[in-house]
């Protein structure tokens, strides 16, 4: 019997960006109807090795082949005419639209083609291969983010076919959804369909793929089968050295410890005639401790992140801070936003002046109004060492770095000055296992020298591995749990709505 040739296969591609190689002469094959994990740090490669799979890049070298045809590489039509689609970790779907009409503008080249059975037909067969339902005619901004995801996996198959990229597509599921999608791509695989899946979730990987590879600095480092690899190996693979993912031992008892923050009777709402956003928020946060506060993206997390850090103001209820009501949040706080490019970074300003952003106003970095630039670097130059952020110089602008490396910036900018209480929002989301560690790390050393720490994080995994207690954020409202006297399993039935 003649075998198969691989679905996929890569031969010595190479990419540099301003010099820089971002691939390195990477070969790699991927078995027909196989579940392919890619792993790697963050800044590895794997990202703009996906993207080169897709058509979305060109590599300055190197050729592919699928199914044993030579594929042309930089051209997203072409990629699809093969049967490649990717869901990329960040949807790449138009909120006001229907799901209808997303899946149309993907893979049609007019609205009208709607009019025509194709698209409907070819919907109805990956629905029914996948056993969803999907609500057509629904726009995409009153979606829950699982659903979203649907969406754009549908999108991808409806566009492909033969080749299905998901890059981190757990990042922001919760446990039953990720259970439901690994179902889903073992059918795919059942089915005949080949999938690349990018995710930094090594508990996740080693239950989805059979054969791994991964990239380290634009290399590839190891290519194999999964069986007989601890999750301890595959992370020291992908780092090169070993990696330590911190927990917390023993939580502390915090019932005589300071109370930091403490919101009393919150209500928010954006408008009058709106339900609230926030309904009857009671939280407290002690010296010392991490409260987690788990939920499904989009029960209220985010208006709970910008009404403690003071982004804006509850329309009832009280909020104090450090001991004293008010309207913004102190100096003596830090906040690690979700969202580190809008929110938390100026991307296109070098790194010494984003780890100066708190503080350029005040000495020892400026003198009779005028900054002491040298001040500047100097410190810049110390929180990079300290802090491990990996670049050419300070004076690279942010957004050239690893994502990884970004959140370093931001974490040394937070909290080298030793706040008092801290708001961290999904500090690891679309980090390395490596990068991961080190922030949790520093989040449980705060925490030793007595910061009190509000994590909000979809990672339930991670919010248990380090939180005193836990809370979860549901419909609005903030729901106490017995934590640690309670199982994983319940607080992620929690999470979801009507449990």
């Amino acid at each position: 019997m003649a075998t198969l040739p691989p679905a996929l296969r890569l031969s010595e591609i190479q990419k540099s960006f301003n010099g820089v190689p971002a691939l390195d002469g990477v070969s790699l094959e991927v078995a027909a109807g196989s579940v392919h994990g890619i792993l790697g740090e963050n800044g590895a490669g794997k990202t703009t090795l996906m993207n080169i799979i897709a058509g979305l890049l060109r590599p300055d070298s190197g050729s592919m082949e699928i199914m044993g045809n030579a594929a042309p590489v930089g051209s997203v039509r072409e990629s699809r005419a093969f049967g490649i689609g990717m869901v990329h970790q960040h949807f790449k779907l138009a909120d006001n639209q229907s799901v209808l009409d997303n899946i149309v503008l993907a893979v049609s080249k007019s609205l009208w083609s709607r009019r025509g059975r194709g698209v409907l037909q070819n919907i109805d067969y990956w629905c029914r291969e996948l056993n969803w339902t999907l609500e057509l005619q629904k726009p995409v901004r009153e979606l829950g983010v699982g659903q979203q995801q649907r969406v754009e996996i549908i999108k991808a198959l409806c566009g492909g076919g033969k080749i299905l990229i998901l890059d981190e597509p757990t990042a922001a599921l919760t446990p039953a959804e990720v259970d439901e999608l690994s179902s889903a791509v073992a059918g795919l695989a059942n089915a005949g369909m080949t999938v690349l899946f990018i995710s930094h979730k090594l508990q996740e990987v080693t239950r989805m793929c059979r054969v791994i590879s991964i990239l380290r600095r634009g290399k590839l480092v190891y290519s194999g089968g999964v069986a007989g690899l601890s999750m301890q190996q595959i992370a020291e693979k992908m780092v090169g050295a070993k990696v330590d993912v911190p927990r917390l031992v023993q939580p502390l008892g915090h019932a005589e410890s300071r109370v930091l923050l403490e919101l009393q009777s919150v209500d928010y709402r954006i408008g009058k005639r709106e339900p609230p956003l926030l309904s009857q928020i009671n939280l407290r946060v002690h010296a010392g401790e991490i409260l987690g506060i788990a939920g499904v993206d989009g029960n209220g997390q985010s208006e709970l992140a910008a009404v403690i850090s003071g982004t804006v103001d509850p329309v009832a209820g009280r909020i104090m801070r450090s001991g004293a009501a008010r309207a913004d949040a102190p100096a003596n706080s830090a906040c690690i936003p979700e969202d580190r490019h809008k929110e938390a970074l100026v991307p296109a300003l070098p790194i010494v002046s984003n780890l100066l952003l708190r503080k350029y106003r005040h000495r020892p970095y400026v003198r009779w109004g005028f900054c002491r630039f040298g001040k500047w670097r100097t410190s810049a130059a110390a929180l990079m060492r300290q802090y491990d952020i990996r670049s050419r110089g300070i004076d690279d602008a942010v957004c050239t770095l690893s994502g990884g490396n970004q959140q370093k910036v931001v974490l040394a900018r937070e909290l080298s000055d030793a706040p008092e209480w801290i708001l961290a929002v999904n500090p690891t989301r679309g980090l390395d296992v490596g990068a991961t560690a080190f922030v949790l790390r520093q989040l449980l050393d705060a925490r030793a020298r007595g910061a009190g720490i509000i994590l909000i994080h979809g990672d339930l995994d991670e919010l248990l591995s380090v939180s005193d207690r836990v809370a979860v954020m549901r419909g609005g409202k903030l729901l106490a749990t017995p934590w640690p006297q309670f199982t994983r399993e319940l607080i992620g039935r929690m999470m979801l709505a009507g449990a």
